[in-house]
């Protein structure tokens, strides 16, 4: 069996499995047939083209074995026994206990007790991230659950491929199926679907599976346009919104961070930010590092809290224009240190602007700011000042964020952009930056290249001995007047030269063979590589401790370990 990635979105992925010497496409659907019931055309037929062996008290030949379910929660040692026996009949195929051992090999893995671990979101939740971790990247299938409703939320989830078997089941019972719920067929008046069994009209078990199927299959044309654009939790906040059971999957995949966050690419598309999108895996770790790696420029001694603005990158909008305005007025501004307040990311400080997702996303902006999101910007602003500290603090906020409990001189009383709360605003930074030794452009713009740096790679290397050329956002370094690294606003990420991956060091680095990379380094010729790597990172190749090349990576890091097809990283320079 061979398995191989072509598309990564989040935490659901584009590629194709050859499986006696043919293509399975995932995410995919594996279509139920039989004399009774026939599957749609050109598909992968479940029950023809891939065969099931019964199960422990009535097994027969198949490419799917036999399985040996017991309920989730039984005690340990069921499932201990459960997996030995699965084992020991596994084929290409594997069913597999979320709670017993699992051996790591090139399979598909079939989640056992699927039907019962959904019907509860938190045991469904534990037992996807529990069998993920054990199987790592291989390709799993979760049979009888999905629908046209749930499909988004399953592929999200980390599952590669479901069947028709409970749109069958739901069709027997008279259930019309759509991609937001189900509706009893006898209800229904106007059929809110164009295909052709909709338009002759529904009146047999055979017209409304047909229908079902078709509304089965318009989802996963959704689901996989969704992958493509990197837009899949768009799609699947919008099931939540109108799917209780669906909402609070989403919320407890989001509590599985540490699982979720490192198949999160570095960069995605903008995020249409909503009361689920506060723990989201990049806006999270967007708040976590900027508690854990970043430091403030350290020639900053002036913080100036400012509210956010709907357009992105903030400095581009009217209201930070004229805040910009302000601050150029004073002599020493260098001191200043501007600091954006917003939900759902928390904290962003103006040189990581245009950092993914802070230059990405949009959020309805009303002034009103929900319990979940007081505690969330108390909490990290309380956090962040306990590790950066200033010697004054100005709160430039509008009055909607009183709530804020911190120690500053409030600048504004009306409105941030008002023309007399602009003029406090300048009289008293003029007034506290005068009482600070004259910090010079060149200062600052190190000072934040190295505050960038620290964001992004969690260390600086020996960049410190570089000098930074170039104005706001677009940063040049160079070394011993050679360029080292350039910030791409647009990317939202330094890029390297081969001067600065020396300067970066063994950090964000991947191991390959004794090869020179000049195009691709695919996942084959990858021996290690750091875990801190995700989708779209900047990453450094060596070869027994010499520098290779430097390049993207196309995968995270644990994944290059792991996988044996696929291209690993995008090499922009090589030795």
């Amino acid at each position: 069996m061979k398995f191989e990635i072509e598309k990564r979105n989040e935490t659901a992925r584009i590629g194709w499995i050859e499986y006696k010497s043919r293509k399975i496409e995932i995410p995919a659907i594996l279509w139920y047939s039989s004399p009774r019931i026939p599957a749609p055309i050109k598909t992968i037929r479940l029950g023809r083209d891939i065969k099931a062996s019964g199960t422990f008290f009535y097994p027969k030949k198949g490419d799917i074995p036999p399985s040996m379910p017991y309920p989730y929660f039984f005690p340990q040692q069921f499932h201990d026994f459960a997996s030995k026996w699965n084992e020991s009949n596994a084929t290409e195929f594997e069913i597999i206990d979320a709670k017993g051992n699992i051996r790591k090999e090139e399979k598909i893995y079939i989640l056992q007790n699927a039907v019962e671990l959904y019907s509860n979101p938190r045991y469904f939740v534990e037992a996807i991230t529990e069998v993920r971790q054990k199987i790592g990247y291989k390709p799993l299938y979760a049979p009888a659950i999905a629908l046209p409703s749930n499909l988004a939320i399953l592929i999200y989830a980390g599952i590669d491929i479901v069947d028709s078997i409970a749109v069958v089941l739901k069709t027997r019972k008279g259930i019309y199926l759509t991609g937001e719920g189900e509706h009893k067929i006898e209800e229904i008046e106007e059929y809110p679907c164009s295909c052709k069994y909709c338009r002759k009209g529904i009146n047999d078990f055979r017209s409304l599976l047909m229908h079902n199927y078709e509304a089965m299959k318009n989802e996963m044309a959704k689901v996989r346009n969704a992958i493509k654009n990197d837009s899949l939790r768009r799609l699947v906040e919008g099931k939540a919104v109108i799917n209780a059971h669906i909402a609070t999957i989403l919320r407890l995949l989001d509590e599985k961070y540490q699982h979720f966050e490192k198949i999160w690419p570095i960069h995605g598309n903008k995020i249409n930010a909503s009361c689920y999108s506060l723990n989201m895996p990049p806006i999270k770790r967007f708040r976590e590092r900027i508690i854990k790696r970043y430091e403030k420029p350290d020639v900053a001694k002036i913080l100036l809290l400012l509210p956010c603005s709907s357009k992105k990158p903030y400095s581009m909008s009217k209201s930070h224009i004229l805040f910009r305005k302000v601050i150029n007025r004073i002599s020493n501004r260098n001191v200043i240190h501007e600091v954006i307040l917003t939900s759902p990311l928390g904290i962003v400080p103006r040189e990581l602007e245009n950092f993914y997702p802070a230059a990405h996303y949009d959020i309805s902006v009303t002034g009103y700011w929900n319990r979940e999101e007081k505690e969330m910007l108390q909490s990290m602003l309380d956090e962040y000042l306990a590790k950066n500290k200033y010697d004054a603090i100005i709160s430039h906020l509008p009055k909607e964020m009183n709530f804020l409990s911190i120690d500053a001189i409030s600048t504004c009383h009306e409105k941030p952009t008002g023309r007399d709360d602009l003029k406090r605003l300048e009289k008293v930074l003029h007034e506290l930056s005068e009482e600070y030794e004259h910090v010079y452009p060149s200062w600052r713009r190190k000072a934040e290249a190295k505050s960038m740096l620290l964001f992004q790679f969690g260390s600086i290397g020996k960049f410190g001995e570089c000098i930074v050329r170039g104005k706001f956002p677009e940063y040049k370094i160079y070394c011993n007047d050679k360029q080292a690294g350039v910030y791409v606003a647009k990317r939202g990420l330094f890029s390297l030269t081969l001067v600065g991956a020396r300067k970066l060091g063994r950090n964000y680095w991947v191991e390959i063979d004794d090869f020179i990379p000049k195009g691709s380094i695919f996942a084959i010729g990858v021996k290690d590589a750091d875990e801190r790597i995700r989708s779209g990172d900047e990453v450094v190749v060596f070869h027994n401790g010499e520098l290779r090349g430097i390049g993207v990576a196309k995968m995270n890091g644990s994944e290059m370990i792991e996988s044996r097809h696929g291209e690993a990283v995008k090499i922009r320079h090589h030795v």
